[in-house]
């Protein structure tokens, strides 16, 4: 008798703890989804590290704290394609806050963070870009070829950009990043990509040379860019775009 009784007291507490969690979790599944894109000050798609690396996009949701500054609400940060795009597709609606975040660039405007409010909607993709100066420009010279020895060279060339109201950072280095996937960047093959060069501020415009830090081994596709950066609070790179080269048997040093 003992033992059923406990049985039915399992089984009651069981259908009650059932209950109760579906009276309170009873929120839609999230379904607003947020898509964008940062650009340069020159309309030109915002060069990033793939993920967090370089930068994201902090996404802050004030629905709920409005009229309640007690409320903490706890930052997201979005990953990044290498191109400077973004995307969530399952937020809760609501007003959020959006902006770009610790990335090699300026402020946006004045001293704090300058952020974008904007409303989801559940079942609806809302589309917000950005426009960043970067503190560096970096354009190719020779894109990624292979010498007599096996090495692969690249060069590229830099400029440093200027805002109003805001001093240019100290430069810092450069480094050219070799890898065995398009996802180039500063997690790149550290067999092959060579210690980081300091950069000067009379290198401004020059050709920059470098090549890898050994001969090539494998005949293989490889994906290359140079990244630079400057001596900020967040010391992150701004990068060239991405260069394919594929490397053949011959090419290899014997």
């Amino acid at each position: 008798m003992k033992t059923n009784i406990f049985h039915t007291t399992l089984v009651l507490l069981a259908l009650s703890l059932g209950f109760t969690a579906c009276e309170t979790d009873n929120y839609d599944e999230p379904e607003a989804a947020i898509t964008g894109q940062v650009y340069d000050h020159n309309g030109l798609p915002f060069q990033t590290a793939v993920g967090q690396g370089s930068m994201s996009i902090k996404i802050v949701e004030k629905s709920y704290s409005v009229s309640d500054s007690s409320v903490v609400v706890i930052p997201q940060y979005l990953n990044m394609t290498q191109e400077g795009g973004f995307t969530n597709t399952k937020l809760f609606a609501g007003t959020y806050e959006v902006c770009p975040w610790q990335g090699a660039f300026y402020e946006q405007d004045g001293d704090g963070d300058a952020a974008d409010v904007v409303l989801l909607k559940s079942g609806k993709t809302t589309t917000v870009n950005f426009s960043v100066t970067p503190y560096l420009t970096l354009e190719w010279v020779k894109e990624p070829y292979m010498d007599s020895e096996g090495y692969l060279n690249a060069s590229f060339k830099f400029y440093r950009n200027q805002k109003e109201g805001y001093d240019m950072p100290t430069l810092n280095d450069c480094s050219l990043y070799i890898s065995h996937t398009q996802y180039c960047g500063t997690e790149a093959d550290s067999n092959y990509t060579p210690n980081p060069t300091k950069l000067t501020a009379d290198m401004e415009g020059q050709e920059i040379s470098m090549k890898s830090k050994i001969p090539i081994r494998y005949a293989m596709h490889y994906w290359v860019r140079f990244g630079a950066r400057c001596s900020d609070t967040y010391q992150k790179y701004n990068f060239t775009t991405i260069e394919e080269i594929e490397v053949t048997s011959a090419q290899l040093a014997q």
